[in-house]
């Protein structure tokens, strides 16, 4: 693991820790989920990747291929993805080491996805076809993806200012993730 990348991951562990315990996203690793748990936990990624990605793509920066999956899988499941609430206050991607963080997180979660898809498959039955297409990122060489990003870390992220920056947005964008799943699961129990 090269500095950047290790860098980033230390600067996201304790938080990236806390979302794992995260009430809201809990149900997706638990064998007894159930299909109401399934969409409300998809509805809430939605409501951060959304803004994430619509920033990226403003900023020139890679496509928002897999928000196109879930936005399918929520029409699947009977949700309409532009009737839900969005974050807001995220930490700005005005810059390239800004914007390689957001997708350091983004692409970073897509592994998570395909670790939870079997899960899913046997205790709802969705799959990579239908329902699950986020999780499974269906169509989209991740693992490629993948590698291209941490080559890109190492070398755009040399510098220690522009790793400081994208550290930081980092950190801001799972600081930023574990506020909103915290307030959706409040909501939710106030509901």
């Amino acid at each position: 693991m090269g500095p950047a990348r290790q860098a980033l991951r230390t600067a996201t562990r304790e938080s990236h820790d806390r979302l794992d315990k995260a009430e809201v996203l809990q149900p997706l690793v638990r064998p007894d989920i159930t299909q109401a748990q399934y969409v409300r936990a998809l509805a809430v990624l939605h409501g951060f990747n959304a803004p994430v990605e619509r920033r990226l793509g403003e900023a020139g920066g890679d496509g928002a291929a897999r928000l196109a999956l879930l936005r399918e899988d929520l029409r699947v499941l009977g949700a309409d993805p532009d009737a839900l609430p969005e974050m807001v206050g995220l930490p700005p991607l005005d810059s390239a080491p800004a914007r390689l963080a957001a997708r350091y997180v983004l692409d970073g979660s897509a592994h998570g996805g395909r670790a939870m898809l079997p899960g899913i498959t046997r205790a709802l039955g969705h799959d990579a076809r239908r329902g699950a297409r986020f999780l499974a990122s269906d169509g989209l060489d991740m693992a490629g993806a993948w590698k291209a990003l941490m080559v890109r870390l190492e070398q755009e992220l040399a510098d220690p200012a522009a790793l400081a920056a994208a550290c930081t947005t980092a950190a801001g964008l799972f600081t930023a993730l574990e506020t909103w799943t915290a307030e959706q699961w409040m909501t939710e129990q106030r509901g």
